[in-house]
């Protein structure tokens, strides 16, 4: 059963990859969809403060947490900025990096591979519950499905990401998740399945 989680782990690893490529890629181009470019005469002016103030990379947020939530002034002026706007999140690199960097779709590719592992591991759990295709993979299209609307919707209600960007990332997780579940659910297979196939 555990070459049989690999070789799945393996096959949905590449599968989810090349989704990835023909989603966010030049073939669907769901970046371009889903994302807007700040325009050319406001880039400057938020990006040359930033380089010259040498700021670290990190994740940075406006309005700022606040540190202490006792300070009832801080928190007034805190709760103003909130209500004025803007509020924004920014993923923040100092340095930059070549797109087509290959450690970084090295790291992409290991990080699929380990999700799909993961989903792996779950159906040999109770694999022996869910004797038929259907089962096994309507159970980890589920399980995507979950993962999918805790994370975006999430960051929709919390955190202010705009609706249309959150369904685009939920439909992408949702095509990596169904191709990792049917090569998934193919693989992984109930013991008296894999006799009746020998």
């Amino acid at each position: 059963m555990a070459l049989r989680v690999l070789a799945a782990a393996a096959l949905s690893a590449v599968l989810m990859f090349f989704w990835g490529f023909i989603y966010w890629g030049p073939v669907l181009n769901m970046t371009a969809r889903l994302m807007s470019p700040l325009p050319t005469e406001v880039e400057l002016d938020i990006m040359a403060p930033m380089r010259a103030a040498q700021l670290p990379d990190g994740m940075y947020v406006y309005p700022g947490p606040l540190a202490d939530m006792s300070d009832e002034e801080a928190k007034d002026a805190w709760t103003k900025k909130f209500e004025i706007g803007p509020i924004m999140h920014l993923a923040y690199h100092a340095n930059g990096v070549s797109p087509m960097e290959p450690m970084m779709y090295m790291k992409g590719l290991v990080h699929v591979f380990v999700i799909a592992l993961l989903a792996g591991v779950l159906l040999t759990m109770i694999v022996h519950t869910l004797p038929s295709y259907a089962s096994r993979a309507g159970l980890l299209i589920l399980v995507t499905l979950i993962a999918a609307l805790w994370t975006n919707v999430g960051n929709v209600i919390w955190w202010g990401h705009p609706p249309a960007y959150a369904a685009g990332q939920i439909a992408y997780e949702l095509g990596a998740g169904l191709l990792m579940s049917l090569a998934t659910a193919a693989l992984v297979r109930p013991r008296a399945a894999m006799a009746a196939q020998v």
